[in-house]
């Protein structure tokens, strides 16, 4: 299974019935505008990492996310796990 990682500050948190979306504000080479991360309400460690996501988006730190998918505008990559550094 490939894996694919990406790290920047959190430009969005868009909550909806079931899960949150995540924005990060990358390189304009690595994404297309509105393109988001998935965090299923189902995910396992959902409140941890919703809590992580909302830390680093207070904080202004970088969010490191992991996906077993590329990101596209009309699908967005589910989140397998996230990590800060301070």
């Amino acid at each position: 299974m490939a894996t694919h990682n990406f790290k920047a500050k959190v430009a969005r948190l868009y909550v909806t019935r079931g899960k949150t979306n995540i924005r990060l504000k990358l390189p304009a080479n690595e994404q297309p505008a509105e393109s988001y991360f998935a965090l299923p309400q189902t995910h396992s460690n959902y409140s941890a990492l919703y809590s992580l996501a909302l830390s680093a988006a207070i904080n202004g730190s970088q969010l490191a996310i992991r996906t077993t998918q590329d990101i596209d505008p009309g699908d967005p990559a589910e989140v397998m796990y996230m990590v800060v550094d301070w």
